[in-house]
C-alpha cells in the first residue's frame, strides 16, 4: 500500500504575499515623495528661499571677516574701535567687497550698519546689522554682537514674540 501524499501549496504563502504588499506600499510612498520633491523644487518660492539662504550664509561670512578685521584694528589702536567700516580697508580688510552684502542691490559701498560700541559696553551689544534679506515679504535681519556671535531671527525676537530689531542706544546710531 502507498502512503497518502501530504498536500502542498502550489501558490504563495501568506508571508510572501504580505511581504510583497509591504514592499509595494513602500515603493509607492518613495515614488510619491520623489514627485512631491520635484514639484516643490520647481516652485519660485522655494528657489527664492534657497537663494536667500545662500546669501545669508555669505553675509554671515562677510560679517565674520569684518569682525576679524575690527579685532586686528583694535590690536594696533590700543583697543579702540574704528569710527567707520571704511577705515578697515585695505590694511585690515584686503577686499572692500566684503563690506557689501550679497543681497544688497544699492550702489552704496557699505551695506552693513555699524554700531561703534563704547569701551565698557556689554559683549551682547550689537556691532553689525544687515537688513537686506527678505523671504516671503518678511525682512530677515542678520545681527552680529560685540562678542562675535551672529544672531538669527529666532534668537533676537523680543520676549513678547515681536520681531523688534536689535535695540541700539540712540547715541550709537
Amino acid at each position: 500500500m502507498i502512503p497518502p501524499q501530504i498536500p502542498t501549496r502550489r501558490g504563495m504563502s501568506c508571508w510572501t504575499v504580505g511581504l510583497l504588499s509591504c514592499l509595494g506600499a513602500i515603493a509607492l510612498v518613495i515614488i510619491g515623495i520623489a514627485i512631491l520633491a520635484i514639484v516643490v523644487a520647481r516652485r519660485p518660492e522655494f528657489k527664492q528661499a534657497m537663494s536667500t539662504g545662500v546669501q545669508i550664509a555669505r553675509c554671515q561670512q562677510n560679517m565674520q571677516e569684518i569682525y576679524a578685521a575690527i579685532g586686528r584694528y583694535r590690536q594696533r589702536n590700543n583697543g579702540k574701535y574704528p569710527k567707520d567700516l571704511k577705515e578697515l580697508v585695505p590694511r585690515y580688510l584686503p577686499e572692500a567687497g566684503k563690506l557689501k552684502c550679497p543681497a544688497d542691490t544699492s550702489g552704496k559701498p557699505v551695506s552693513y550698519q555699524y554700531f561703534q560700541p563704547a569701551q565698557n559696553s556689554p559683549d551682547t551689544s550689537p556691532l553689525l546689522q544687515c537688513d537686506h534679506h527678505t523671504v516671503m515679504n518678511q525682512k530677515i535681519p542678520v545681527i552680529m554682537l560685540k562678542n562675535g556671535q551672529v544672531l538669527s531671527t529666532s534668537q533676537w525676537r523680543g520676549r513678547d514674540g515681536s520681531n523688534a530689531p536689535a535695540q541700539v542706544p540712540s547715541e550709537q546710531r
